[in-house]
């Protein structure tokens, strides 16, 4: 048994693995409505959009980020800080009693919201990927639509942007919700 194992190509059953996956997804999407996914190259195009976002790295410059404004005005702060508007003496109070009794027995629910806080800002960063790559891909379209209705002939386009060859036909894009 331990000889057929060291003759089983790893790449190529995780390959098939992968394939099966992503090929039972797309029935699954098929059967929930989306009939834009029967076409399994749109499905792969969709998909590397996506796979193409959910891996931009957290140091990636995003251009919605720099729109928003201020990372203050819209990031989510989880660090407590105890601040009072009373007297000094007052103030010193309250926030020990806030640090000592209060904060350890909340403890949990502070660990628990922080790490829901931390999985909505990975979850805001690969929307705001998405949003950019599809806004790059509608921009690229546009400039493509301008070219074909000004008469020229297409330029040549990079293969990461260039349309699918199933939307140059009509009836091969997906239905309007």
């Amino acid at each position: 048994m331990a000889g057929d194992a060291a003759g089983v190509d790893v790449d190529a059953v995780m390959a098939e693995l992968h394939s099966r996956v992503r090929e039972r997804l797309r029935g699954q999407l098929v059967e929930a409505g989306y009939e834009a996914f029967d076409d399994p190259s749109l499905f792969a195009d969709v998909e590397g959009v996506l796979r193409s976002a959910v891996s931009t790295p957290e140091t990636a410059r995003l251009i919605l980020p720099q729109l928003l404004g201020e990372p203050h005005t819209w990031r989510l702060t989880t660090k407590m800080s105890y601040r009072s508007h009373r007297g000094a003496g007052a103030a010193t109070f309250i926030a020990f009693v806030k640090r000592r009794v209060l904060m350890p027995m909340l403890r949990w629910l502070y660990e628990y919201s922080r790490d829901n806080f931390e999985r909505q800002r990975r979850t805001n960063h690969v929307l705001f990927a998405c949003v950019q790559e599809l806004a790059l891909e509608t921009a690229l379209l546009r400039r493509e639509v301008q070219r074909l209705t000004a008469g020229d002939a297409p330029s040549a386009m990079p293969m990461s942007h260039a349309p699918s060859a199933s939307t140059d036909n009509e009836a091969d894009l997906p239905p309007r919700r």
